[in-house]
C-alpha cells in the first residue's frame, strides 16, 4: 500500500500531465493492431462481414455472460458492461489482462487463451452491441453534473462516449463506476498508473455516488 500523503502528491502530479488516451493502438502488439484496423476496416465495409464477427463474437463470449451480461449489458452491479464499449479501449483492456499489467485472476486466465483473432473479434463484437439502460438516482445524477463535466468530460467526452483509448462511462452501472473511482482513490486499483488516480483523489465519496449516477444517465440522452 502506497502512503496516503505519498499518493496523493504523486496522484495530484498525475492530473496536472498532459491528457494522454489510456492505450491507443500504435501501443499495442504490432501483430494485435494490424489485426484489428484489418477486420474494422472489413465490418465498416460489408455487413455481411459485420454479422460475422457478431456470430463468431457472441459464440465466444458464452463465458462472458455471467459477469457482464447477454450481448455486453451486465445485470451484476460489481461488473461493467462491455456492449457498445469503444472496441480500441476493449482491445487494449483485453490485451492487459492477457500480459498481466492489469490484474484479475479469472480475466487474465480467461484472457491468456485468446488468439489475436479473437480478442479484436470480441473488442468488435462488443462495440456493435446495444447497451441496455441502468437505473439511477435522478437527484443524485442532477448534483454529479457538474463534477462530471470540470473532472471527467475532458477524457471520457460531454456525453460519457469517450473515444479510442477512452472508456465509455455512458450507462455502466452507478456502483461499478463509484466502486473503480474509490479504486483509484484508494491507491489499490488493479489498474495501471494514469491520470485516474489523481482525478479521483479530489473526489469525496458523496462525489464519486453523484458522478457515477451522471455517468449512467448519460445512456438515456
Amino acid at each position: 500500500m502506497v502512503h496516503s500523503k505519498t499518493f496523493l502528491l504523486v496522484g495530484l502530479w498525475l492530473a496536472s500531465l498532459p491528457v494522454q488516451a489510456q492505450h491507443g493502438l500504435e501501443e499495442l502488439p504490432e501483430e494485435l493492431a494490424a489485426s484489428y484496423e484489418s477486420l474494422a476496416a472489413e465490418v465498416r465495409e460489408d455487413d455481411e462481414a459485420l454479422a460475422r464477427v457478431i456470430e463468431a463474437g457472441r459464440e465466444r463470449a458464452i463465458f462472458c455472460n455471467t459477469c457482464h451480461g447477454p450481448d455486453g449489458s451486465a445485470e451484476r452491479a460489481n461488473y461493467p458492461s462491455l456492449a457498445a464499449q469503444n472496441p480500441v479501449y476493449l482491445l487494449d483492456q483485453i490485451e492487459q489482462f492477457a500480459d498481466g499489467s492489469r490484474e484479475k485472476l479469472v480475466m487474465n486466465v480467461l484472457a491468456e487463451t485468446f488468439s489475436v483473432e479473437e480478442k479484436v473479434t470480441l473488442a468488435l463484437y462488443y462495440s456493435h452491441m446495444t447497451l441496455e439502460s441502468t437505473d439511477f438516482d435522478e437527484e443524485l445524477a442532477a448534483r454529479g453534473a457538474q463534477v462530471y463535466q470540470v473532472r471527467c468530460a475532458q477524457c471520457h467526452g460531454a456525453g460519457g462516449l469517450g473515444e479510442a483509448g477512452y472508456a465509455r462511462i455512458a450507462g455502466q452501472q452507478p456502483a461499478y463506476v463509484a466502486e473503480v473511482l474509490r479504486e483509484y482513490r484508494s491507491g489499490d486499483s488493479p489498474r495501471r498508473l494514469s491520470v485516474m488516480y489523481g482525478i479521483a483523489s479530489g473526489l469525496s465519496e458523496s462525489d464519486m455516488e453523484a458522478v457515477a449516477h451522471y455517468a449512467a444517465s448519460l445512456q438515456r440522452q
